[in-house]
């Protein structure tokens, strides 16, 4: 018998809501703290013990770590609560309830609004202040006054992906029809960029901005909605869902290419500095490039402000600067995102979901573990990650510790003590005390001011395993790379999504942890790849043709569902984890050997999955085979 009796509703008090979340709060918190502690870990360890340096800032980025952790946590389950299911469910009824031409404005209108909230994204602009306008000018414009530009051109290019992501899926095209042809552009636009300056020290960052696309807001939403296409689609193979990271992934590197052959005929080429300051540029090109502010004396106020230590006042304030800038930030990239589905969802799609109370939570956890986390990643991740990357090259090369540098006061240049090698070359030093010993001190003329008797001393540490340019040290750094690059990848949320939706998806064939292993070792090989690029000095070119046309060659050998997984494993590899980590280890490095383009490890760093998921693709395949083989042998 039915009961007439109105449900009353139950009431608890606030310790007993603490006592009920408290658990799973900290358990989600242990879960992201596994993620990054290894990361963090060992570059503290590494900068310590390896390359034998003090941490900078280290409450700072202590702090900064808490927060990627906590912010983590938030965005995390944000995303399963909210962006993820309402992705899904959009994917489902849009083609049942929605025309072609309404479903490719829908997917090019979040595509860009999607990238544009990435966090990864914002991290390119930070390391334009490493570019040098006179080394790179068109470079230098992409990361600094036409970043704008950049960022609107790689989320326009995440768009067009999502349509052509989604239409294939609809009409049931295979992935390698979209494939191969992009793959084959992409290549003869970089060959051609090989023939002008400044597009050719670009190439690295269009490259590396078509993996900085699809991080980890842009790939849940993008695999959510390709599965829920697919599942409404004609066809019965759920793992045409994925493959749409792949397009994420490629086609903003054309964008990116497009507009840099706009700006490159507006731009001067690289020159020296002296050129460049002596009337080497025009007017037009300086508002280009700096806008309405004097070059000299921005430069002149960049190196000054290099050189000076931040009070604890003003730390406190940039942090507090911070913080308010990650919010504002956070709510400008959420709002419009969260917006733009739940109401083509009511008003385009007329559906409604039967739990918003978790719908809403999770928007406002995405929103609170975005502002927490990205205030993190700037203040925490890159900071450590920075300090790393610039003395990584100590290891087999002596480099200036400019973080570092000392100003002794009164000083007197007659303490100065002159000594001469076996061929007759002079060098000039002092003796510093520090504490209860005595260091020499090389003297450098034009360190010294005599007005006001202050001598600006940079320490010059290594390089550490022997002489300049040592195998060791080689060894030593390319080794940092690969455990940087797979660390890091284990600690990606998006590769945890991605691994997710394909063990439910494979229904356990392809297990979550030993797709996350593979992914996670190909990243480490690609990463010691690019590294040894910059090393080495070998162009971006000569590593993506012969790793592309060897991809497209296992491509054709293997299963089709694998090929869309693995294909997606390299749009998903780097991050807001991985990619301030990885980029600002390129530049410092590159900016120690005085390399201009330090970009490019992240495109190497993206190839390498696909090859090792396709080999683990290969051999579960081989494997499957074999044991039916043995099965009808038993039979037998």
């Amino acid at each position: 018998m039915a009961r007439n009796e109105k449900e009353e509703s139950i009431h608890i008090g606030f310790k007993e809501t603490l006592a009920l979340i408290t658990p799973y709060f900290r358990k989600k918190i242990w879960e992201q703290t596994k993620s990054v502690v290894w990361v963090v870990s060992y570059l503290i360890l590494f900068q310590l013990i390896v390359l034998r340096i003090p941490i900078k800032e280290a409450g700072v980025i202590s702090l900064g770590i808490f927060a990627v952790i906590l912010g983590l946590t938030f965005f995390m389950e944000g995303l399963y609560l909210g962006i993820m299911p309402l992705g899904e469910t959009i994917g489902l009824r849009l083609p049942q309830k929605a025309n072609l031409l309404t479903i490719m404005v829908f997917c090019l209108f979040v595509g860009i609004v999607a990238t544009l909230a990435e966090p990864a994204i914002s991290v390119l602009k930070q390391s334009g202040s490493a570019v040098n306008p006179w080394d790179a000018p068109l470079l230098f414009h992409l990361l600094n006054e036409g970043a704008d530009v950049l960022f609107l051109s790689i989320a326009i290019g995440v768009g067009f992906s999502i349509v052509f992501g989604i239409i294939r899926i609809i009409y049931g095209i295979s992935l390698s029809k979209f494939l191969v042809p992009s793959l084959i552009i992409l290549i003869l636009i970089t060959i051609y960029s090989f023939n002008n300056d400044n597009l050719r020290l670009i190439s690295g960052l269009a490259w590396d901005s078509g993996v900085v696309a699809t991080g980890s807001l842009t790939v849940p939403l993008i695999v959510a909605l390709g599965l829920g296409v697919s599942k409404a689609s004609r066809t019965s193979d759920t793992t045409t869902g994925f493959g749409v990271v792949t397009l994420a992934s490629l086609f903003p590197i054309l964008s990116v290419f497009v507009v840099g052959l706009y700006f490159a005929p507006k731009l001067p080429q690289p020159m020296s500095k002296e050129k460049f300051f002596g009337n080497g540029i025009t007017v037009e090109q300086s508002k280009l490039m700096f806008g309405e502010k004097n070059p000299e004396t921005l430069f002149g106020a960049h190196e000054k402000e290099q050189n000076t230590q931040l009070s604890i006042h003003n730390k406190l304030v940039k942090i507090i600067e911070g913080i308010l800038e990650s919010f504002s930030g956070s709510l400008q990239a959420i709002i419009p995102l969260a917006g733009c589905l739940i109401l083509f969802l009511y008003i385009i799609l007329r559906e409604s979901l039967p739990f918003t109370d978790e719908l809403y939570l999770g928007i406002l956890f995405v929103f609170l573990g975005l502002a927490i986390f990205n205030f993190g990643i700037f203040f925490g991740l890159s900071k450590l990650g920075s300090q790393v990357g610039n003395k990584l090259p100590s290891s087999f090369r002596s480099i200036e510790l400019t973080d570092s540098t000392r100003e002794i006061r009164n000083f007197d240049p007659k303490i100065v003590i002159t000594a001469t090698d076996e061929q007759g070359k002079k060098e000039e030093f002092f003796y510093l005390k520090d504490k209860k010993s005595f260091s020499q001190i090389p003297f450098r003329e034009k360190n010294h001011d005599s007005q006001s008797e202050i001598y600006s001393y940079v320490p010059i540490h290594g390089p550490l395993f022997g002489k300049e340019d040592n195998l060791l040290g080689y060894f030593v750094a390319l080794l940092f790379a690969f455990l940087l690059g797979y660390s890091a990848t284990l600690a990606e949320p998006a590769l945890s999504a991605l691994a997710t939706s394909v063990e439910e998806v494979t229904v356990g064939t392809v297990k979550k942890a030993v797709l996350i292993q593979a992914v996670g070792i190909g990243v480490g090989l690609g990463t010691l790849l690019g590294i040894l690029k910059i090393f080495v000095g070998i162009p971006l070119l000569y590593i993506l043709l012969p790793s592309y046309i060897f991809l497209v060659f296992l491509t054709l050998l293997s299963k089709p569902e694998f090929i869309d997984i693995a294909w997606d494993s390299a749009g998903v590899t780097t991050g807001p984890i991985t990619v301030p980590l990885i980029i600002v280890l390129g530049l410092g490095i590159g900016n120690q050997l005085n390399i201009v383009d330090g970009f490019g490890i992240l495109s190497s760093a993206a190839i390498f999955p696909v090859l090792t998921v396709l080999i683990m693709g290969l051999w579960m395949e081989r494997s499957r085979r074999q044991s039916l083989s043995n099965i009808e042998a038993e039979e037998k």
